[in-house]
C-alpha cells in the first residue's frame, strides 16, 4: 500500500513539475478517409471515445494528451453538423469511463445532435473497454454493438480516499486545518472520514448510481426494465457476448457489421468512412519510452488535486481492492 502512495505521489508531484506546452490551439481538423466507398458523397463519421473520460485534458508529461473530453466531442459533432455529406455517426468506444460529470456532458451532446440531426442515426460500436462511463455515453446511440472480446458493463460510481494519516505521521508531517463548519474537510487524505462523513458520501454516490440507472433504463427500455437493469448493474464487468445476451447491447460484430447496420439504419447504399484527425505535435513524439498507466495517472491526480471531480463511472480493476462500487 505504502509502494503505491509513493508512487502516486510521485506521479502527481511530476505532472505538476513538468509542463509542456501545447500548440493543438493552432492545429486543423483535417478528414481522413478510413473504408468504405471512397467515391461516394456520402460519409460516416467515426467519434473516437477513447482513453479516461475527463472533464479537460491537461498539459503535464503524464496525463495523456488522448483522453476524451466533453470539449472535444463538442468539437468533432460541430464539424459533422458543418458538413451536410455527414448522414451517420459512429461512436467507437474504447474507455473505463471516467468522471461523472463528464461522462454525462457527453452524453448529453451526443442526445442534443441526435435530437437536432433525427435522421443521422448514431451507431455504438464498443472496442476492447466499453465500462462505466464508456457504456454510459454508448447508452446515447441508437444501435449498440460490442466486438465478441469487448469488456463492459461496470455499471456504478466509485469514489476513493486515500488515508495518508498514518504514512504523513510517519515522516513527522502534521497537517493543520482551520475551518468553516464540520464537514468542510470532508474526503481530506489527512485524516481518517467518520461514520457520519461516510454516510453522507454514500447518499451521495447513490444518488449518481440512480441516475446511471435511469440513462440505461431509457437506453434499452425495449429490451430491459428497470429492475432487471438493477440486477446487473452491481459493478460487474461483461463479455460483448455476455452483454448481448442479457440485452445490454444490441449484437456483436465487427467494424465491418457496424458499417453495414449504419447504411441500413442511414437508409444509404454506399457511403465512406471517414475521421478527422490533427496533426503531429512538435513535442508529440519526444517520449517514446513505455509511460504510466492512463488510468494510474488519472486517479492520482483526481484524489491528490483539489480541483479535481472525485466521483467516477470508471471501471478500475488494478486499482480497486474493496468493493466501494454501488
Amino acid at each position: 500500500m505504502n509502494k503505491t502512495i509513493v508512487l502516486l505521489l510521485t506521479l502527481v508531484c511530476l505532472s505538476g513539475c513538468i509542463f509542456l506546452p501545447s500548440l493543438d490551439l493552432e492545429k486543423k481538423w483535417v478528414e481522413q478517409f478510413v473504408t468504405g466507398d471512397e467515391s461516394s458523397s456520402d460519409k460516416i463519421l467515426i467519434l473516437p471515445i477513447q482513453g479516461v473520460i475527463m472533464t479537460q485534458e491537461t498539459s503535464s508529461l503524464l496525463s495523456s494528451k488522448n483522453a476524451c473530453t466533453p470539449d472535444k466531442i463538442q468539437e468533432l459533432l460541430k464539424l459533422a453538423s458543418d458538413d451536410v455529406h455527414v448522414k451517420a455517426v459512429i461512436l467507437v468506444i474504447n474507455s473505463p469511463g471516467g468522471g461523472v460529470t463528464a461522462s454525462d456532458i457527453i452524453y448529453r451532446t451526443i442526445k442534443e445532435f441526435k435530437a437536432k440531426y433525427p435522421d443521422k442515426p448514431i451507431i455504438a460500436l464498443m472496442q476492447d473497454t466499453a465500462a462505466s462511463g464508456g457504456y454510459y455515453i454508448s447508452c446515447s446511440a441508437d444501435y449498440v454493438m460490442a466486438h465478441p472480446t469487448t469488456i463492459t458493463g461496470s455499471i456504478g460510481v466509485i469514489s476513493m480516499f486515500f488515508a495518508l494519516e498514518d504514512l504523513m505521521g510517519k515522516i513527522g508531517v502534521e497537517t493543520v486545518v482551520i475551518k468553516s463548519g464540520k464537514a468542510k474537510d470532508t474526503g481530506s487524505p489527512f485524516r481518517k472520514m467518520t461514520d457520519e462523513e461516510k454516510t453522507y458520501m454514500q447518499k451521495i454516490i447513490d444518488e449518481m448510481y440512480n441516475r446511471f440507472l435511469d440513462i440505461v433504463a431509457e437506453a434499452r427500455k425495449n429490451s430491459l426494465t428497470r429492475d432487471e437493469i438493477k440486477t446487473l448493474a452491481d459493478g460487474r464487468i461483461l463479455t460483448g457476448e455476455e452483454a448481448r445476451k442479457v440485452k445490454l447491447v444490441d449484437s456483436v460484430g465487427y467494424m465491418t457489421d457496424a458499417y453495414n447496420k449504419t447504411l441500413d439504419l442511414a437508409h444509404l447504399k454506399s457511403a465512406k468512412v471517414i475521421r478527422y484527425q490533427k496533426s503531429s505535435g512538435l513535442f508529440d513524439n519526444m517520449f517514446m519510452g513505455p509511460m504510466p498507466s492512463l488510468e494510474l495517472t488519472y486517479l492520482a491526480e483526481m484524489v491528490l488535486k483539489t480541483n479535481s471531480n472525485q466521483f467516477m463511472y470508471l471501471w478500475t480493476p488494478s486499482l480497486v481492492t474493496s468493493s466501494d462500487t454501488k
